[in-house]
């Protein structure tokens, strides 16, 4: 009985002790070169932290250095740039501070997990991950590093014809990614400009392709921090259903989500011009005056002579009621080829387009 209370007692006082809302890159280096990761072949991961890239919320995302040594030699195998998403070994004081902190990394190994399914997978437009580990107490894992940025930094009021179908082919790309994961049952949830990346390297396979990361509330349910609000939802591009059920949710949040995107992208406006605006002066909070305006304060701009069905898409895809969108709307995956389909036919074409078309081919051999 003894030996149960003092361990239970140094348990929850190391927990205490590691509990940092923020650590320097130093800490964390120093937790990485003391907890290396060791493969069946008796090599070792190594990982040198060498820039943050993102410090807010649950997690720290740092740029990294890795590569594999081997205990014969001195030499560096696989060596590359890497993206670290570690998990903060935090939760606000107060009550049930501990099961919290639990849930935390509970979500944060869920993440994992959802990662390894998508790598198993071969879906093309996302991320790719190269599995987690434990740095001390902090759960991370690694991803590949895309040279480009985050696709809110893309946004512009006027586009060339040129811009508009390069566009619309990035888009149509993006659709059939989110077709797929909905394929495996994967949902993402939390959809927005900051979690798409647009790959601008010409030695990478997805070099002008928009791809998705941060999969972090696809499948986490109690997850208190999810967003840089704090909540479980972002403001401006969730679905309302969102800020309602929290739990149980369908695809349609993410046909809901793609729909603003897509109108931002090509616009540079906002669908629901006053959202952020209501959110702040309501105290960063979803309330009902929000709310209405997602169902009545829609201001669709888009308009062009080439693609008047698009207009229609963005609609349709923001339909307040999600079983009414998912009954009005066509599906994504329908969406991208026939984006893909018109593109073809007004003469333009890139690896967006010709991805599709390959992937149409290939399915339309195996049937």
């Amino acid at each position: 009985m003894i030996r149960t209370w003092l361990s239970n007692k140094i348990d929850l006082l190391s927990r205490k002790l590691a509990l940092r809302e923020h650590c320097s890159l130093e800490e964390y280096q120093y937790l990485f070169d003391q907890n290396p990761e060791f493969l069946h072949s008796g090599a070792i991961e190594r990982i040198k932290l060498l820039e943050p890239i993102s410090i807010e919320g649950t997690n720290d995302l740092f740029k990294a250095r890795y590569w594999i040594e081997r205990p014969s030699d001195e030499a560096k195998y696989n060596e590359k740039d890497i993206v670290l998403k570690i998990c903060k070994y935090y939760a606000p004081s107060g009550k049930n501070r501990v099961h919290r902190l639990n849930m935390l990394l509970s979500a944060f190994q869920d993440e994992i997990r959802i990662n390894n399914l998508i790598r198993a997978t071969n879906i093309e437009g996302v991320v790719q991950s190269f599995g987690g580990g434990f740095a001390g107490r902090h759960p991370y894992f690694k991803m590949e590093f895309i040279r480009g940025c985050s696709l809110d930094q893309m946004f512009k009021k006027e586009l060339s014809d040129e811009e508009v179908f390069q566009r619309l082919a990035q888009m149509a790309y993006l659709a059939n990614t989110i077709s797929q994961l909905h394929y495996y049952q994967i949902i993402h949830k939390d959809l927005k400009p900051k979690n798409l990346l647009l790959c601008q390297n010409p030695e990478h396979i997805n070099n002008h392709k928009i791809l998705i990361c941060d999969f972090g509330y696809a499948q986490a349910k109690l997850r208190e921090s999810v967003t840089e609000y704090g909540g479980k939802l972002t403001p401006c591009y969730s679905a309302p259903e969102q800020a309602v059920m929290g739990e149980n949710l369908s695809q349609s949040v993410d046909y809901f989500s793609f729909g603003i995107i897509l109108h931002e992208y090509l616009t540079g406006e906002q669908l629901f011009p006053n959202a952020m605006k209501i959110f702040v002066e309501d105290g960063y909070r979803i309330t009902e005056r929000y709310l209405e305006h997602l169902k009545t304060g829609k201001r669709n701009v888009f308009e062009n002579a080439n693609f008047p069905e698009v207009r229609k898409w963005i609609d349709d895809l923001t339909i307040f009621d999600s079983f009414e969108r998912m009954q009005k709307c066509d599906n994504l995956f329908n969406i991208a080829h026939k984006l893909r389909e018109r593109i073809n036919s007004l003469g333009y074409r890139d690896v967006n387009t010709d991805f599709l078309w390959n992937q149409l081919s290939e399915y339309h051999s195996k049937s």
